[in-house]
């Protein structure tokens, strides 16, 4: 049998959600981190930039057997997340269950909500060769 194993190079990125709830006027990132080192986590601010880091902790090794899948990322990690609108630094909040950490970021007073969409029509023609 046969495989070949692909070094990461560097962090990886973990997975996330984000969503703008505009009935409790907050930015809600939600960031896939399962078995991340919980003292590792840092959430912070760069600019207009939600920015996650931390450390996803290597797998116990296996006294015997042989490796046929690797899919799962570990080592460090950094998350960035470019933020829609405007929030308040100093009323965010964070918390981690079930390796996922939710970050609350309340939306500041003074920021520009878009209360309309552009919405785009197009045609789509389907060419013969």
């Amino acid at each position: 049998m046969e495989f070949v194993v692909r070094a990461r190079l560097g962090m990886f990125q973990p997975n996330a959600d984000v969503f703008v709830d505009e009935d409790q006027r907050s930015v809600i990132a939600v960031v896939e981190v399962a078995g991340a080192d919980a003292e590792s986590l840092s959430v912070r601010f760069d600019e207009r930039s939600l920015v996650i880091t931390g450390r996803r902790l290597q797998a116990p090794r296996w006294r015997c057997g042989s490796l046929v899948q690797k899919e799962i990322a570990r080592g460090e990690f950094v998350k960035r997340i470019p933020l829609p609108v405007a929030i308040e630094y100093d009323r965010i909040a964070a918390s981690y269950e079930d390796g996922l950490l939710v970050v609350v970021a309340p939306i500041a007073l003074t920021a520009y909500m878009p209360t309309s969409r552009t919405e785009l029509h197009l045609v789509v023609k389907r060419t013969h060769s």
